[in-house]
């Protein structure tokens, strides 16, 4: 069991003092041009993790359509192995966030995780990153 009262998730076994633990992404633009894509590596896993959370968090209030854009995080440059596609959310505010759905939350020992921006026209406005929570594994 772990300190969290977790000793799996996803049938990966966590070791017995496991916390949870926050990576992010950089600052993304929304507005950087439609269909502009950015990648950022949050990390390369040192040890096989478990990922229990994703999420955008806005820091800048989003104006105009923003939902055109979207994040997805993957173990490959532009890739969507970890979390689909996301839409932006239009009218969010500074410090709201949009969960993000996990399609496979266990990222082996040395494989990157990745996150993919794609941006909208430059007539809306806002600014975000992505947030991961996550368990090493036993």
């Amino acid at each position: 069991m772990s300190s969290s009262g977790i000793s799996s998730i996803g049938g990966a076994q966590l070791g017995p003092n496991t916390r949870r633990k926050t990576a992010r992404s950089m600052w993304f633009n929304l507005d950087n041009g439609a269909g502009t894509t950015i990648d950022d590596i949050i990390m390369v896993a040192n040890q096989a993790l478990t990922i229990t959370d994703a999420r955008i968090v806005y820091v800048d209030a989003t104006t105009g359509t923003v939902a055109a854009g979207n994040v997805k995080i993957g173990t490959t440059v532009g890739g969507a192995e970890i979390v689909a596609a996301t839409a932006y959310a239009n009218s969010a505010t500074v410090g709201s966030t949009t969960a993000m759905t996990l399609v496979n939350a266990k990222v082996p020992l040395g494989t990157m995780i990745s996150v993919r921006h794609t941006g909208v026209a430059a007539t809306a406005a806002g600014q975000a990153f992505v947030q991961i929570e996550y368990m090493l594994d036993k």
